[in-house]
């Protein structure tokens, strides 16, 4: 309390009014107010405030059934068929996703396969037409290359 009186005290000063600016009259801790001759209060016993609450109280459960009416009406079933349907629309494109990714890897696999197979019969095949592979074999079949041309020609 001895802010208060010291308080009470400079602001009296301070409004050119020597005397108590804070009582204790009526069981208060402001008594009256007064402030260039003017009092605010006018009469009446400063009382004091009680705060709100910052929150509301639960209401109490009432004695009435529960009514499941309320909660069952046919905009919420709407709304819920349609948060329904976009969930699965979702769940059927994502396992759409997911069997593509698989086909892709799979078809992936085959075309590595194939393209494996395709370039080792080109090298085969190049291998055959070379022309030491065909000498060769035309040696094991007892033909001997000559250096008298077979055909002569004449102009």
């Amino acid at each position: 309390m001895n802010v208060l009186k010291t308080v009470g005290k400079s602001l009296a000063d301070f409004a050119g009014r020597k005397g108590r600016l804070f009582g204790q009259e009526g069981g208060s801790g402001i008594a009256g107010y007064e402030l260039g001759g003017v009092d605010v209060l006018g009469g009446r016993t400063f009382r004091g405030f009680e705060p709100e609450p910052f929150y509301k109280k639960p209401k109490a459960p009432s004695s009435e059934l529960f009514d499941i009416g309320a909660l069952l009406r046919l905009r919420t079933f709407v709304y819920l068929i349609i948060i329904t349907a976009l969930f699965l629309f979702q769940i059927h494109n994502t396992l759409a996703i997911n069997d593509l990714a698989r086909r892709n890897e799979r078809l992936r696999e085959q075309l590595r396969i194939s393209t494996s197979i395709t370039t080792s019969q080109e090298l085969r095949s190049r291998e055959l037409q070379s022309i030491r592979y065909i000498s060769e074999y035309a040696r094991n079949l007892g033909l001997d290359s000559s250096f008298i041309p077979p055909v002569e020609l004449e102009p």
